[in-house]
């Protein structure tokens, strides 16, 4: 008997105790989640009346898996043996598994993971998505490897949802190069940011990511860029978000002649520079250090994206380059799937 057939047993035999195991494991994922957090401000989240959070808590606390002080409340050493399956059981009873499944064999994608809600509505969804990320990379990360990672809001979530770790043969690489006034969401920031949590090293590329094709050249040459960029194309693992086509082209300051032939031609998303239509070819490619990145049949390509407006570019990105993983959100999968 499988895990879902065990869990149809279990409701079947005694709904409300599952029910109720379910809550359990649904505020012990919450409070890892939000930790440091309160009662009120985690009952708000989940969408559960605050008395009943506050029973479980208690529950939750005489069993050594919270502590409850001023700061609020935060999960013990203990917890980490029993979160796991805590995690597993509140995606199984909110049919998270099942959207996962449905998605990988639309997309043809080995590996899909969906967080619950709308990053769009709620900001600590997309926070959940830059966890689950950087979960699932840390579990490919084993001995000397090479990681790439590009910039956005997304990444940033990814690095700072990285446990911290003692890798030292681990190398993290910016999958691009400066962008815009953002210090915080560029990739080398965020390189840096995940490096440091790996307990790996950071090669950065300074480099401007939009350059002429002659300037982006010189810059190239130098020994410093070189090297890192020698990194990049033989990344073991390579981690970006997905973009929207206009949000894009309007954050890159592009020419308006440049934005009406991207909006002309259909684009709906980018990726490393790449503009794409719904089909997921290329309709305005710009001067990048990060161009081409993922063609590298070797790399462990992995995706990450969030709101049931970006489903039509996570569409276009996977069709247009072989992914190994993907995580979403529960709008954008439901999206996806009416879409397809």
């Amino acid at each position: 008997m499988h895990d879902g057939q065990l869990l149809a047993l279990m409701k079947c035999l005694a709904p409300e105790q599952v029910e109720q195991i379910g809550r359990h494991a649904q505020v012990l994922t919450g409070i890892d989640n939000m930790q440091p957090v309160g009662r009120r401000a985690l009952a708000g989240r989940l969408r559960l009346p605050e008395r009943e959070v506050r029973t479980i808590a208690a529950n939750l606390k005489d069993q050594g898996l919270l502590t409850l002080d001023a700061a609020g409340m935060q999960l013990t050493p203990k917890a980490d043996q029993v979160l796991p399956g805590a995690r597993d059981l509140t995606r199984s009873l909110f049919g998270l598994h099942d959207l996962e499944d449905r998605l990988s064999k639309a997309l043809n994608i080995p590996y899909v993971l969906v967080v619950a809600g709308d990053a769009e509505k709620d900001v600590q969804v997309l926070r959940e998505v830059g966890r689950a990320c950087a979960h699932r990379l840390r579990s490919l990360l084993s001995g000397q490897k090479t990681v790439a990672i590009a910039g956005g809001s997304t990444m940033m979530e990814t690095a700072r949802g990285m446990q911290f770790a003692s890798l030292p043969e681990v190398t993290v690489v910016p999958a691009r190069g400066g962008m815009g006034n953002s210090i915080e969401t560029q990739a080398n920031t965020i390189a840096s940011e995940l490096a440091r949590r790996l307990g790996g090293r950071c090669k950065a590329i300074h480099v401007p990511d939009s350059l002429d094709a002659s300037a982006l050249g010189e810059m190239l040459r130098l020994p410093e860029v070189k090297e890192a960029m020698e990194l990049l194309e033989k990344a073991d693992v390579v981690v970006h978000g997905i973009a929207l086509a206009d949000d894009m082209a309007l954050r890159r300051s592009l020419p308006p002649s440049i934005v009406q032939r991207i909006r002309e031609n259909g684009a709906v998303g980018e990726t490393f520079g790449d503009f794409f239509d719904r089909s997921g070819h290329t309709v305005y490619r710009m001067n990048t250090v990060g161009t081409g990145l993922g063609h590298n049949e070797k790399s462990h390509l992995i995706a990450a994206a969030a709101g049931a407006r970006k489903a039509p570019a996570i569409i276009a990105a996977l069709r247009r380059e072989r992914h190994d993983s993907l995580i979403t959100d529960e709008s954008a999968a439901q999206e996806i799937l009416s879409l397809l």
